[in-house]
């Protein structure tokens, strides 16, 4: 007699909290880590190096256009959030090998098959470099400045604006009723930068804590 075995899938709370637990356990590595092979501590580091994970974000995000095409990197999910700075990581590494394929090639690469090795090769470094020692903790202030975009992901209100005379004019509609930009109005109901918005208020966060850390 053959007993079959059935396979018990993960449930999606336990994945959520594996991953909750992962990014933990990385910034807990991290505060390890720095002091050994950087003589640094890790929290000053991440306090001080903004503009470095600023541009380092930028870079990955050239092949998206724009980081908030992908919302789910203020997702308040841990699973959901990883996945999305994956997807960030992963995407230029696609499109490089796609421009590196012969097939896809107007005319051979030449020489310049030696300066664009060196940058494939620092730029999968950099991106393991980022998803371990800022993913983690990014997750954490994510948490707190992206909580406006959330709020604004999750509602129906439209708040439109538009200057007339020298006075702004607002106007709150329904997702189905917004006004026309042919009539000069625009989209105020910081719903169409989720990411950006949620860096800009890390960025500050970030610079205040820098500076009381300093005081």
């Amino acid at each position: 007699m053959i007993t079959e075995l059935k396979k018990t899938p993960i449930r999606p709370q336990v994945l959520i909290s594996l991953t909750f637990a992962g990014l933990l356990l990385a910034c807990g590595a991290n505060f390890l880590i720095f002091p050994i092979f950087f003589e640094r501590n890790y929290l000053e580091w991440y306090l001080s190096a903004g503009p470095m994970i600023a541009l380092a974000t930028a870079a990955f995000g050239a092949a998206w256009g724009s980081l908030d095409k992908n919302p789910a990197l203020i997702s308040a999910n841990p699973l959901t959030y990883f996945g999305a700075c994956l997807q960030v990581a992963g995407l230029p590494l696609y499109s490089l090998g796609a421009h590196l394929k012969s097939g896809n090639r107007v005319e051979p690469v030449g020489f310049e098959v030696v300066p664009v090795s060196c940058l494939a090769f620092s730029l999968t470094i950099a991106i393991f470099a980022w998803l371990f020692f800022i993913v983690p903790a990014q997750y954490f202030l994510f948490l707190v400045t992206g909580s406006l975009s959330r709020i604004a992901q999750t509602s129906t209100a439209q708040t439109s604006a538009r200057i007339q005379s020298g006075q702004v004019e607002i106007l709150e509609s329904g997702p189905d009723d917004r006004p026309m930009p042919e009539d000069g109005w625009w989209d105020a109901s910081l719903r169409n930068k989720p990411v950006t918005l949620a860096s800009a208020f890390g960025a500050a966060i970030l610079f205040l804590l820098h500076l009381l850390w300093n005081y």
